[in-house]
């Protein structure tokens, strides 16, 4: 059955799209409220019946990201698959999401850097993600692996390297500001480094 929705929840609904366009056409430091409104087809004073700022738009943006991609991250694991492969299921689930959301969620960035307020909202989302690795972390530790790390730092660690290298790497154009990133190959070095930092063993680590 379809989903219902409340005339409420379907003009939000109808900002939150808008907002995501005008993000990504004019970025986020430069798309006005009233930007928004003109998109979605309606008035600054309605949306304000619904969101405080653009900020307050651009954190229920990010919040619905890390939702949609932690429900489909879940299922590789949930099916059992090996750790090395539901790790590269995961980062690419999370790579392709965030591509296509490109430009919402580089303004998460400039606008974590600009607004305080803003700021504490993206602490509230990271902290669930990083919760989601950390679960992950604490469950290989349990068999045996990364025996004695700082669950929490690494998890913040590993959530950090994900979302920066998809920013520079998809809104930034790479390291060299122009060039156009092998996917594979970026999905493969994100998902070796998270898989190799979290399932080692003591006697992995022995010099040769």
């Amino acid at each position: 059955m379809p989903r219902q929705y409340s005339k409420g929840a379907r003009t939000a609904a109808t900002f939150l799209e808008a907002a995501r366009k005008e993000f990504a056409t004019r970025g986020y430091l430069s798309t006005k409220v009233e930007d928004i409104a003109r998109t979605a087809g309606r008035s600054s004073a309605s949306f304000y019946n619904y969101f405080t700022d653009k900020a307050d738009v651009l954190a229920a943006l990010a919040q619905a990201f890390h939702e949609d991609t932690r429900a489909q991250i879940a299922v590789p694991y949930q099916e059992g698959r090996p750790p090395k492969e539901a790790i590269r299921m995961a980062i690419t689930i999370f790579w392709e999401t965030y591509r296509d959301r490109l430009g919402a969620l580089s303004g998460v960035f400039q606008a974590s850097m600009a607004d305080p307020a803003f700021l504490e909202s993206w602490r509230d989302i990271r902290r669930s993600a990083i919760d989601f690795i950390a679960h992950g972390v604490e469950h290989a530790q349990k068999e045996g692996y990364c025996p004695g790390i700082d669950v929490r730092m690494t998890s913040s660690a590993l959530s950090s390297m994900l979302e920066l290298s998809c920013y520079v790497w998809l809104a930034q154009g790479g390291d060299n500001g122009d060039s156009v990133v092998d996917e594979e190959a970026a999905i493969d070095s994100l998902a070796g480094i998270w898989y190799h930092a979290i399932y080692w063993r003591p006697e992995d680590q022995s010099p040769a």
